[in-house]
């Protein structure tokens, strides 16, 4: 509740940048959005067999492709300064995220990977039928389910530890391990967020990336306070009426 409560005074803090931030992501995911687009339309053509799995596996790999890519850093480097209640500045932000691009983009193809992997052995032991087939590809779809839970931090770990890969998918995957609950929040946080948003329109691109990765953003930094033994800084109370009267 106190992580959903920063999240809606941050949100409206910096409404008008986060607002600003998305259509920024959005005009430098240009080449990502088209390899995703040009990948959906191929999956989403197949037919036969092919059809159902096809386009399961297309529309995931594609939305894959379009987050985990190096603008998709962008998001949670404002988001980290938001959460910290610091000043962004464009010029600034572009020059830490491009510090962390190239491991993001191999972060983002090692999702996508294992993803595709994954998929591909679930239609496989579905095919076999009986239990045998039940099973495996039961535990192949709870293996992808773990999958998209630790990827959800990866790019918060990717920022504090500035490390290797290695190092940032084992915190990552610990800490999902550690917080399942929270990580799921986050998982259909992000799932909602971005149906909402293609459902519209608008939202994908007006606003509702940036606003996940600045909830998210805010549940990891109280993580991390938790973890590392110290204490959140205290917050000074507000009132609603500053929604109403903001010139107050």
């Amino acid at each position: 509740m106190g992580t959903l409560k920063a999240f809606g005074w941050a949100l409206y803090d910096h409404l008008w940048a986060v607002v600003g931030l998305n259509l920024l992501w959005t005009a430098l995911s240009l080449p990502w959005l088209a390899g995703g687009a040009l990948l959906a339309s191929f999956a989403l053509s197949l037919s036969g067999e092919l059809a159902l799995p096809g386009a399961i596996a297309g529309l995931l790999l594609s939305a894959e492709l379009v987050l985990f890519a190096p603008p998709g850093v962008l998001l949670f480097v404002a988001g980290r300064h938001w959460a910290q209640g610091q000043p962004v500045e464009v010029k600034a932000l572009l020059r830490e995220t491009l510090s962390f691009a190239r491991r993001a983009q191999l972060l983002g193809l090692l999702v996508a990977a294992f993803t595709l992997v994954l998929l591909v052995n679930v239609f496989f032991y579905q095919r076999l039928g009986g239990w045998l087939g039940l099973i495996l590809s039961g535990a192949m779809l709870w293996l992808l389910l773990g999958l998209l839970l630790t990827a959800v931090f990866l790019f918060p770990v990717l920022l504090s530890l500035d490390g290797r890969l290695w190092p940032v998918v084992r915190q990552s995957f610990l800490l999902a391990l550690d917080n399942p609950g929270l990580a799921g929040v986050f998982l259909v946080a992000g799932l909602c967020f971005i149906g909402a948003g293609a459902f519209t329109g608008v939202g994908l691109f007006g606003g509702g990336l940036s606003a996940l990765a600045l909830l998210i953003s805010l549940g990891f930094r109280r993580l991390c306070h938790r973890y590392n033994g110290e204490q959140p800084p205290v917050e000074g109370p507000r009132q609603w009426r500053e929604l109403i009267r903001p010139w107050e």
